[in-house]
């Protein structure tokens, strides 16, 4: 055993000039020997994009650390995986969590090449795996705009990580992200906010109405618990904002509230969106 996971390991080290050993490898995949099958599989994924047909195969491998060094060497490739998307896609809902989030990383590394993946990228942003729901929004920011009506949408689920995930990727897209504006603003005001009960889906760019600032007085405002997972959404609004810069002056009006009624830590997050927004 020492010897084969000896000789995989050294294959390894020489890349895609090792290319000739491919079989010899690909055998080694089904090894009686944990430890050989997942050197050899990690030999496989430093070959580039000559592998990329045994890497496919390799999705479908009974060892969970084939799968995962199968979809870590396709997220290496970025673009030139286009042709494994489908496959990808099916890892998404792979058992071992571990793949299944290495996939949405591979699939956001191809960019607006992986645009198909986006209904299955969003699937995975509401689970139950944390960490596949963070790389999967991730992923859908990578691709950018066809994945943006997507982010949108998912700020006002009901699951209020989904909300915060989706402020955060949104902020990733940075100025391209222009028309969410008004709806981070709606998350950045809160849900117990009277000015705020107009549904998302209802706004557009143009119709969302900004908050008076004589409407309410802080006295009248409800005291947020700064520690819920509301606060955190609120906060990380604020901080999407801030990324996409002056093109999202729009919604300073709601950022200077917030700067001066919220509570910590989401007053400090609209101070700094608003200096980002000025050009400060």
């Amino acid at each position: 055993m020492v010897d084969r996971q000896r000789a995989a390991k050294d294959l390894g080290r020489l890349g895609w000039l090792a290319r000739d050993a491919m079989p010899a490898l690909v055998r080694a995949l089904d090894d009686e020997n944990a430890k050989v099958r997942e050197t050899a599989a990690h030999a496989i994924g430093g070959m580039g994009p000559d592998a990329l047909g045994t890497l496919v195969l390799m999705l479908g491998h009974a060892d969970k650390y084939v799968r995962r060094n199968a979809v870590w060497a396709l997220g290496k490739l970025g673009p030139l995986a286009r042709p494994a998307l489908e496959d990808l896609c099916n890892s998404l809902k792979d058992p071992d969590p571990r793949t299944a989030s290495g996939a949405a990383q591979a699939l956001g590394n191809m960019g607006a090449d992986g645009a198909e993946s986006v209904p299955l990228l969003a699937e995975a942003m509401r689970g139950t795996n944390i960490v596949l729901c963070r790389l999967a929004s991730k992923a859908l920011s990578q691709i950018g705009a066809p994945a943006l009506a997507t982010l949108i949408a998912h700020l006002q689920h009901a699951d209020p990580f989904v909300r915060a995930e989706s402020a955060i990727a949104i902020g990733w897209m940075g100025v391209s992200a222009r028309s969410a504006v008004p709806f981070l603003a709606r998350v950045l005001r809160g849900p117990e906010c009277p000015l705020t009960r107009t549904p998302i889906s209802s706004l557009t760019p143009t119709a969302i109405e900004m908050p008076n600032s004589e409407a309410l007085t802080p006295a009248q405002l409800p005291v947020p618990d700064p520690t819920s997972s509301e606060m955190t959404c609120r906060v990380h609004a604020a901080q999407a904002l801030g990324r996409i810069g002056s093109a999202a002056s729009g919604a300073l009006v709601d950022l200077r509230e917030a700067a001066r009624s919220g509570a910590e830590p989401l007053r400090q997050a609209a101070q700094q969106a608003i200096r980002l927004i000025q050009g400060a």
